[in-house]
This record gives structure tokens, C-alpha cells and sequence, in this order.
């Protein structure tokens, strides 16, 4: 089988780490594959890797490239299959086409109703225009696919045509790279302090001012607190609707309540495996891999409420409402008061992960999808 995968849209997050271990994933499979990236993708070069030079393309000119330049490239490389792993499909497809929708927030009513306001008017077309060439993607490809069954309702409800061919088949997480070791786990508070972990790039949905918030009222309960977020503060000036974050994060920076900066996907056991609890106050997601990671690394994890966060964490996670900081802090001295609480959650996060969310699993269910589309 001969599949090319279309990851120009990948460029930072959760889907430049997806397309790393999907490369990798075929490659020790032996099959013949090619990823097509932009220029500016995270990864050292391989055989299997295609760049092609379109990232500063306005959207207009990247979708008239996209139907007419990759069209060609595609008739040239003639797969079996066409794996379009970001969203966007190739309309009218000259071969057999998976279609992987991810990016949640442009149907997400409450991202929509929450978020959406500070990013102005440009930010609304270019989320009508995104939406639906998402849509009109849908509507010619061969299959499907979602990582959540919260992700797929959402995309159901703006265009229930699809319906019979989407299909959920959940992410993964490598869990024998996520897991907790005996010898390296942290006590809870050992040092004194409750070490926070936000792992995540920036968006303005991600509200990382909620942590910032937290750490500094529990300083003045008397809790030492510090958090490690794993953005730079250069992100948010890329975004609009960052002001708040900004200042608020900037200034937690300034005071020494936390900690910032990019991690490289393979330090990141060890630095989940350093801090006492993860904190994921996201309001919209369509996976959210750091939770799976955190629970596969038997951490205690505390998460904002919403449909895809229940559907990952179950009854592993406390949750608290959305933006609420005051049930964040309940949540955090629920945990530090009950150790059997925190052991009994970590414990129950670590076999949802294993059991649900293994990166093979995720990996041979793809394939299998690749196989029927491909004998169809």
C-alpha cells in the first residue's frame, strides 16, 4: 500500500507531535509512505519527508495552490490512498481520500460564544471561510475520521450529511514513554511547594491567566505555589484576543510565581514525572494528547469541564467550570488535602490510558481504515 499524507497544515502543537509519530509509526511498518510538510515543520529531514515551500501563502493563494499545484503533485505520486491529517481535504479527489478533522473550536458553540469576541472581524471570516472549505472537505472525501466522538457531534450538527462516513478513532499516547517509574516519582509537596504543570502551546482558548490567578491565591492561603507553563511569552503577541493572558501571564513571569518555556517532546516525561499535578484549564479541545500524556505518567489531573475533556479523562480527573479560578484552587486543595484521593485517581488514569489511548491502537485502526478504503 502507497499513501501520502498531507500535514502541510502542521506546524505547531499537538499536530507536529502526531505527524512525527506517524511517520515514524509507518516507517518501523515498512510501509511506503510520504509526508508532504511546509518548510517551517519541526522534524529533521528523511527520506519519507516532501517540503514544499507554502507557508507564508496568504489563504487565498494557499487554496487555489492546494486545488490546482497539489492536486498535480498528487496525480504525480498517484497512492493508494491520500491521507489528509489537518483538516483540509483535496475537493474531488483524483484518488481515495481520509480526511481527519481537528480543529474543534470553528463548531465548538461554547468556544464560539466564549472565545471568539476579542479576536475581531477579520478572525470571523477567516472562521466562516475555514469552516467551510472543513465542510465542503467532508462532503467529497472517501472516510472521515475524528479523535473524539464529542469532535464528531460537534461537526454533525453544522452538516449531518457526513454522518455514514464519519468515524471516531481516538489519538494515542505512547504510554511506554508516558509512564510512571518508581525511582524517579516525586512526593507530593516534598520540597514544599505544589508544583503546577501546564503543558501547551498558546491559544487564546488555553486561558493560562487561570493558572496564574490560582498560583497566587494559594500563595496568600499560605500554600507555596509555583507553575511551569510550557509556552513563550513571544506566542502571545502572534495572537489576537491575547491581551489578558499577556499582561496576566507577564506579570506572574515578572513576580517569579512561574515558570516558561518550550519543552522538547522528549523531555517531556521527565518533566511530567517532576511536578505534583496537572492543570489543563482548555476550553476547547478536540483531543487535548497532554492530559493523556499526564494520566499515562500517573499524575493527579485537574481539567476545565467541557464534552471532550469528560470523554479523555472520565472518572480520572477532577473538573471545575470553565474560567472559574475559585474551583480550580477547591480542586487543588481537594487534592492536597486526600493522598488517597490523589493515589486512587492517578491509578485510574494511568489504566484509561493504557486501555484506551495507545498510540499502536490509534495507529492500527487507522491502518485498517487506509485497507477498506483502499479495497472499496
Amino acid at each position: 500500500m502507497k499513501v501520502l499524507v498531507n500535514a502541510l497544515s502542521a506546524r505547531k502543537g499537538g499536530i507536529v507531535t502526531y505527524t512525527n509519530n506517524l511517520l515514524t509509526a509507518f516507517e518501523e511498518r515498512g510501509i511506503d509512505v510520504t509526508v508532504a510538510v511546509s518548510e517551517e515543520f519541526e522534524a529533521r529531514n528523511r527520506e519519507s519527508i516532501s517540503r514544499l515551500n507554502i507557508s507564508r501563502y496568504s489563504a487565498i493563494k494557499r487554496l487555489l495552490w492546494e486545488q490546482s499545484a497539489w492536486r498535480r503533485f498528487v496525480k504525480k505520486h498517484n497512492p493508494d490512498v491520500l491521507f489528509s491529517s489537518a483538516n483540509f481535504g483535496l475537493l474531488n479527489c483524483p484518488v481515495k481520500q481520509i480526511l481527519l478533522l481537528r480543529e474543534g473550536g470553528l463548531f465548538d458553540p461554547f468556544y464560539l460564544a466564549n472565545m471568539t469576541a476579542p479576536q475581531g472581524v477579520w478572525n470571523a471570516v477567516n472562521r466562516y471561510f475555514r469552516r467551510n472549505l472543513m465542510l465542503m472537505s467532508a462532503m467529497t472525501a472517501d472516510q472521515i475520521i475524528t479523535p473524539t466522538q464529542a469532535m464528531r457531534d460537534m461537526v454533525l450538527k453544522w452538516q449531518p450529511k457526513i454522518a455514514e462516513n464519519c468515524a471516531v478513532n481516538p489519538y494515542g499516547t505512547i504510554d511506554q514513554v508516558f509512564k510512571p517509574t518508581e525511582e524517579k516519582k516525586r512526593i507530593w509537596r516534598e520540597d514544599g511547594v505544589l508544583k503546577l504543570l501546564y503543558v501547551s502551546v498558546y491559544y487564546p482558548h488555553k486561558v493560562p491567566n487561570l493558572i496564574c490567578q490560582a498560583v497566587d491565591q494559594l500563595t496568600k492561603l499560605g500554600i507555596r505555589t509555583h507553575a511551569t507553563i510550557t509556552m513563550s511569552i513571544d506566542e502571545f503577541g502572534e495572537m489576537d484576543g491575547s491581551v489578558l493572558d499577556e499582561a496576566i501571564v507577564r506579570d506572574a513571569n515578572r513576580r517569579g510565581m512561574i515558570t516558561l518555556g518550550h519543552h522538547d517532546y522528549g523531555d517531556l516525561p521527565k518533566l511530567y514525572r517532576s511536578h505534583d499535578v496537572f492543570v489543563f484549564p482548555s476550553v476547547s479541545e478536540t483531543f487535548g494528547h497532554p492530559m493523556a500524556e499526564a494520566m499515562s505518567s500517573a499524575m493527579p489531573v485537574v481539567v476545565s469541564d467541557t464534552p471532550v475533556n469528560r470523554e479523555i479523562c472520565g472518572d480520572a480527573a477532577l473538573y471545575f467550570e470553565p474560567f472559574m479560578v475559585s474551583q480550580l484552587i477547591e480542586k487543588l486543595l481537594e487534592f492536597d488535602r486526600d493522598p488517597l484521593l490523589r493515589e486512587r485517581l492517578l491509578n485510574l488514569g494511568r489504566e484509561r490510558v493504557v486501555s484506551r489511548f495507545g498510540w499502536d491502537g490509534h495507529f492500527d485502526r487507522l491502518i485498517e481504515t487506509m485497507k477498506q478504503i483502499v479495497a472499496s
